[in-house]
């Protein structure tokens, strides 16, 4: 009896996790919508959707030995890889919404080209920058928003979200000040040492004080020499 109880329990903590996994928030929900709404978001990523387009075209073109991009097929294609990182949606991104990732994807995984593959921008609004939102975040975009795209941009079953780690930045700054601090060192030694002199022997302050009190006593000494030297003649002339 105790252990039906215990399998019940199990198994309806398994159904809850199971039924859980992959949700978002509804903060990240409404954040994605008003981004997606934005104007300014949406004319960057018009923008980066016909520049895109372009280079997955071009790319298709010569990876694949027959190529049809409006079908969405290709054969013998190869090393098909359109990047497509837009630095305009990048700064966008970073700047108002939240951070920028890459998200990998197959546009005609399922049309008959299954080997070209596109990394495009893809702008991760602030309150979905977390590990379970962003888990669910691309399959909500593919979900919710497919009547908004279409043609090559409509297929994101296949697509995976890379977003780099916020420890990356501050680790590479401090290396980067760390090596000019060391390389600064050696440039201000040979910048503020005086350069040594050949044949020239350097003295101590001590050193040349010695030096000219000596001279002194050395005029003061020729001096009394010569008034005696004087006063004595003076007298033979007499």
């Amino acid at each position: 009896m105790c252990m039906m109880r215990w399998r019940r329990m199990l198994l309806a903590v398994a159904l809850l996790t199971a039924s859980t996994r992959g949700q978002d928030s509804i903060q990240c929900r409404n954040s994605l919508v008003e981004m997606l709404r934005d104007p300014n978001w949406m004319h960057v990523n018009n923008s980066q959707t016909r520049w895109c387009r372009l280079r997955l075209e071009n790319t298709m073109a010569t990876c694949c030995r027959i190529a049809n991009f409006a079908d969405g097929k290709g054969e013998d294609c190869s090393g098909c890889t359109a990047l497509c990182l837009h630095q305009n949606m990048i700064t966008l991104c970073n700047q108002h919404f939240g951070q920028a990732c890459v998200v990998r994807r197959k546009p005609f995984f399922k049309t008959g080209a299954p080997d070209v593959e596109v990394h495009e921008t893809f702008c991760v609004p602030q309150e979905c920058n977390n590990g379970p939102d962003r888990d669910a975040l691309i399959s909500r975009y593919g979900a919710s928003f497919a009547t908004d795209r279409f043609g090559w941009h409509l297929d994101y079953n296949e697509a995976v979200l890379e977003c780099p780690s916020g420890v990356i930045g501050p680790i590479i700054v401090t290396v980067v000040v760390i090596a000019c601090i060391l390389l600064c060192i050696p440039i201000s030694i040979f910048l503020f040492k005086a350069p040594k002199e050949r044949g020239r022997t350097l003295i101590s302050q001590e050193q040349m004080q010695a030096e000219s009190m000596r001279e002194d006593d050395d005029l003061r000494g020729a001096g009394a020499g010569g008034d005696t030297l004087g006063s004595s003649g003076m007298q033979a002339t007499r």
